[in-house]
């Protein structure tokens, strides 16, 4: 019984730092009316769940497994499932050329910093400005592109179209063409 208390203070300790965060919680709600109104409305709680699962067999089966679901869903357990500490050396190993290549980069970004911030950069006049023009006619070249993407596509879906009507045309034009040959040559010219 005493263990049970204690778990449910810890529990209830959890919840108030959860609520009222690091402010002092006491200031501005004191314990005695805070505990029983907090006691009331759990016990209240309580009942009502008690109520609306009693007699459902399938509803108690999940309250008694709760805890094995949120072990399954926890992030942290699903890689431990997954994956074995010799699986995860393996991963890493594999992607090792991977790995260097971007941390060779990110230090070859780190000793490059410099010289973008340097003075000599800083002190040109203009050049913010300039640059910022630059990313402006670069966004503004990229949409062009996109848009004209989009007309060549259209267009081609036209040509394409167009292509397939005029070959259909020619197709009955050639049918045609036939029977009216071939009914030429049944027909035995009168002597």
């Amino acid at each position: 019984m005493a263990d049970s208390l204690e778990a449910l203070e810890k529990r209830l300790e959890m919840l108030e730092t959860k609520v009222f965060g690091a402010s002092n919680k006491d200031a501005h709600y004191p314990r005695s009316v805070t505990q029983s109104k907090c006691t009331d409305t759990l016990a209240n709680v309580q009942t009502r769940l008690g109520k609306s699962v009693a007699g459902k067999k399938k509803i108690n089966r999940i309250f008694e497994r709760l805890n094995e679901l949120q072990d399954c869903l926890d992030p942290a357990k699903a890689d431990e499932m997954t994956l074995s500490d010799d699986a995860k050396v393996e991963v890493i190993l594999a992607e090792e050329d991977l790995l260097l290549q971007q941390s060779a980069r990110l230090e070859t970004l780190e000793q490059l910093k410099g010289s973008l911030d340097s003075e000599h950069i800083k002190a040109v006049p203009g050049l913010g400005g300039r640059l910022q023009e630059l990313s402006q006619v670069q966004l503004r070249q990229q949409d062009e592109a996109g848009h004209m993407s989009e007309q060549a596509y259209e267009l081609l879906t036209r040509y394409n179209s167009i292509v397939n009507l005029l070959s259909k045309q020619f197709v009955q034009w050639d049918e045609t063409l036939t029977r009216l040959e071939q009914a030429k040559f049944t027909k035995k010219p009168l002597d």
